[in-house]
């Protein structure tokens, strides 16, 4: 199964791919740091840049998207669960999932905003999107229609159920973590 968790940065993307990953037992193919590996960066290495710039231009998503999938589609051939983390602002980057995996299940991951800016300000983490890339990300992006919206702003434990039944009932044949 092929599992897309979009949203906009700090929205609660890599915690709900975090659970997939270590609850459910997905692989977990993350944007920020296939962009850092294709750069030669250290994955917790630091690049401030603008917007859209460097190694977050256009013609360096495009890349990381392809390679994304591409790892994917190694992994599904292996027989894995793969869990998809990036934003997936743009239809294209959307697209190429559904291209390649025509019944992949999208979740939008999402919180309310005063949440996602506390998020983005405390963040630790492999990312280097801050509230700048947030408002930038939140002029671009339109949600899709088939994407299925998750309040991210719950514990963990909530958050493994939830996602266990929506696996669930869209034929997930995993057994890691049933019992939960």
């Amino acid at each position: 199964m092929i599992v897309v968790i979009m949203g906009l940065s700090g929205s609660g993307k890599s915690f709900l791919s975090s659970i997939l990953y270590q609850d459910l037992g997905f692989e977990w193919l993350r944007s920020d740091q296939i962009r850092k590996e294709l750069a030669g960066l250290e994955t917790e290495q630091k690049m401030k840049t603008g917007y859209g710039e460097g190694i977050y231009s256009e013609e360096w998503t495009v890349r990381v998207y392809r390679e994304m999938i591409k790892r994917a589609e190694q992994k599904v051939r292996e027989g894995k669960d793969v869990v998809l983390d990036a934003a997936f602002i743009e239809n294209w980057q959307r697209d190429l999932v559904k291209e390649a995996f025509p019944r992949a299940l999208f979740l939008l991951a999402w919180a309310e905003e005063e949440e996602v800016l506390k998020r983005l300000k405390d963040r630790q983490d492999i990312s280097d999107a801050d509230v700048e890339v947030y408002f930038k990300q939140k002029e671009r992006f339109t949600p899709p229609d088939h994407a299925i919206k998750i309040n991210t702003a719950r514990s963990r434990d909530e958050l493994r159920v939830v996602l266990r039944d929506i696996l669930l009932s869209h034929g997930w044949k995993g057994t890691v973590g049933i019992g939960l």
